[in-house]
């Protein structure tokens, strides 16, 4: 009995004594610009715990720091016997808040509106000189980005230094201007593409993204074809638009001749592309003769006895005969 009870004290001992053995942690996030002892070392003594042994990285950064320069900056504090568990290096993180692009440009835009003017800041358009990248600043900072320094000029050029906790501000310069919602492109599109509802969206924009004449209403657009090729996000112009042809030049096409009451269906060929109430030359495959109709719907001209007029020969009949002449060229 006695032989256990000394055994038992023996492993609550070993127990205790290994609870009480400092350990070295594999990775490490700190909240402040120093990296202590208790960070670093699991079961430091309490009074040694908050000695500062190394800085930390920037926010939002990682590190590491090799194992053997941490126990020699550990030795000076009598912190020793640390059980590395093999460990040849530590990382370290510094904790940040991350605040993207996005909530930058708002804060920006916000900043500047009263300056120019503009009640809603979401009215105001942000040019950046470079891309926005993230900014990271201390956890414990949880309201709006705080400028150190704001410059406006009356050409709308834009100088701002935020606070970050770094030496370093960040610094953020461009152009901004009043915006006005515009239609932009979602995706490639190239020349001849039907616009879409989901090639587009609205976005504000500043007059000097919008050269030309910008589109504001998707249903302007929506069903016209492309002229030239834009890139996502690009702002759709009146000028890269037009009706879709309907009519090729070239290409078959089916002709209706038409007088009141009495309506003739022959086959065509376009001698010009037209869209829709457009009027085009078509030649009357089986009379050879020309005659001009307008288009009517896809590979469809209509000719009529009131409007169109017959290229190379003058119809002046009515009723049946009218309609045969005109399918005839005569």
């Amino acid at each position: 009995m006695k032989r256990l009870a000394i055994l038992a004290l023996f492993a609550f001992t070993a127990t205790a004594a290994a609870a009480q053995t400092p350990v070295l942690r594999a990775s490490v996030e700190v909240s402040s610009d120093l990296v202590r002892i208790g960070d670093l070392v699991e079961n430091a003594s309490p009074f040694k715990a908050k000695i500062a042994v190394f800085r930390a990285p920037d926010l939002g950064e990682t590190g590491t720091v090799p194992t053997a320069r941490v126990l020699e900056a550990l030795r000076p504090h009598d912190v020793l016997g640390v059980n590395t568990g093999g460990l040849s290096q530590i990382s370290v993180t510094r904790a940040s808040r991350i605040i993207e692009a996005t909530e930058i440009r708002s804060r920006i835009a916000e900043l500047l509106s009263a300056r120019m003017r503009i009640a809603d800041p979401t009215n105001v358009a942000i040019i950046a000189d470079t891309p926005l990248q993230s900014i990271h600043v201390d956890p414990s900072e949880t309201g709006p980005l705080m400028p150190l320094r704001i410059s406006l000029e009356r050409s709308g050029r834009f100088d701002i230094e935020f606070k970050t906790d770094d030496e370093k501000p960040a610094r953020i310069t461009g152009t901004a201007g009043e915006a006005y919602d515009t239609l932009v492109a979602t995706r490639t599109l190239n020349r001849g593409d039907i616009l879409r509802a989901s090639d587009v969206t609205i976005e504000k924009r500043s007059k000097a993204e919008t050269q030309g004449e910008p589109i504001r209403d998707p249903a302007a657009a929506i069903g016209m074809a492309i002229q030239q090729a834009l890139r996502p996000g690009q702002p759709i112009r009146s000028g890269d638009l037009a009706k879709p042809l309907l009519v090729k030049r070239g290409e078959p096409v089916v002709l209706h001749y038409q007088v009141p009451g009495i309506t003739l269906t022959v086959r065509g060929k376009a001698e010009d592309g037209g869209a829709l109430g457009d009027t085009v030359n078509i030649t009357n495959v089986q009379s050879k003769r020309t005659v001009q109709g307008v288009v009517s719907g896809h590979g469809q001209v209509t000719v009529t006895s009131l409007t169109p007029r017959v290229v190379s020969a003058t119809i002046n009949q009515a009723s049946h005969q009218q309609v045969s002449a005109l399918a005839a060229g005569r």
